[in-house]
């Protein structure tokens, strides 16, 4: 072996070992994670805590580290600039999306499960009748639909065809929505029930669909600043790691169980459209497929494991 390869056969080798066998002494690692879009968006708080499991899996070869939430709150668009940068922010939980995928860090362990994905419908009660009487994807595409005009779902509910409202402000959708700008607003299973709670208030009259979902693959990975290499192995390490203890499960329906019984996802029409930003064998590349939740399931029995 001549004097360069051996050079750098030994470059690679330090490298790697800096990476992944970082003494707990060596760094405290600051990880600062975004701020909800309003005061009344809670949508955030389950990665905040599955972060915190993912610092405590990785003291031992990592090291400690703080979790701070930023005080600043900001549109998506600007998060993501903020992300470039590195210092207001470091990591955020968001959808997939391949401008972020190129010029972020993405670790594509999806840590919802996909049941973001599962669009069911928040819509006035006196619309209840025409969404029971849809029977075909034709007929509720030909509705218009309401979306934040950042939202990956976005796109790929505009091209299925549906009649997309947008708005750049996450709360003024409810508004819209009261006001009949739109006669269906799709949401997550993870969100749905917890937003019908947190607007009642302001707007009575707004329900949950019981008859429909939208399903769509849609991917919430970690992504994190560019210049924070190590955060994101960190990340990556530590969620491998408590998935194979069976804390992520623990945490992950101790959250959602609630939402995945009281939806009787089962139970509805399903209608399934693509998303030009990600498949499902493109969120299960580092997990495999039995990751992923099948709305199909009977969420009744997975639960009473958890609950």
């Amino acid at each position: 072996m001549d004097d360069l390869k051996r050079f750098f056969l030994l470059f690679n080798l330090l490298l790697f070992g800096v990476l992944t066998n970082v003494p707990a002494a060596y760094a405290n690692d600051q990880f600062i994670i975004n701020n909800s879009e309003s005061e009344l968006d809670n949508r955030y708080q389950y990665p905040y805590d599955l972060l915190a499991l993912v610092i405590e899996a990785t003291k031992v070869d990592f090291g400690e580290a703080s979790l701070t939430v930023s005080s600043m709150i900001m549109s998506r668009n600007r998060t993501f600039r903020a992300l470039k940068d590195g210092h207001t922010i470091n990591i955020i939980a968001e959808a997939s999306k391949l401008e972020w995928d190129e010029q972020l860090i993405p670790i594509k362990i999806p840590i919802r499960k996909g049941i973001q994905g599962f669009r069911i419908f928040i819509i006035k009660q006196e619309n209840a009748a025409t969404l029971a009487n849809i029977t075909t994807l034709a007929q509720l595409t030909s509705l218009n639909t309401g979306s934040g005009s950042q939202w990956s779902t976005k796109v790929a509910m505009q091209k299925a065809g549906f009649k997309v409202v947008e708005s750049n402000e996450y709360n003024s959708l409810f508004n819209m929505l009261s006001k009949e700008r739109f006669i269906t607003f799709g949401r997550g299973v993870n969100e749905v029930f917890q937003e019908i709670e947190l607007f009642k208030q302001h707007y009575p009259e707004l329900v949950v669909d019981e008859h429909l979902m939208l399903n769509i693959p849609l991917a919430t990975y970690y992504y994190v600043s560019p210049d924070k290499p190590r955060l994101a192995q960190r990340i990556q390490v530590g969620l491998q790691r408590i998935i194979e203890s069976g804390q992520f499960d623990q945490l992950f329906y101790q959250y959602h169980c609630t939402y995945l019984i009281k939806s009787k996802l089962n139970q509805r029409l399903i209608f399934k459209i693509d998303n030009p930003f990600i498949s499902e064998s493109d969120m299960t590349t580092i997990v495999g497929n039995d990751f992923l939740l099948n709305p199909r399931g009977d969420f009744s029995d997975l639960c009473s494991q958890y609950l």
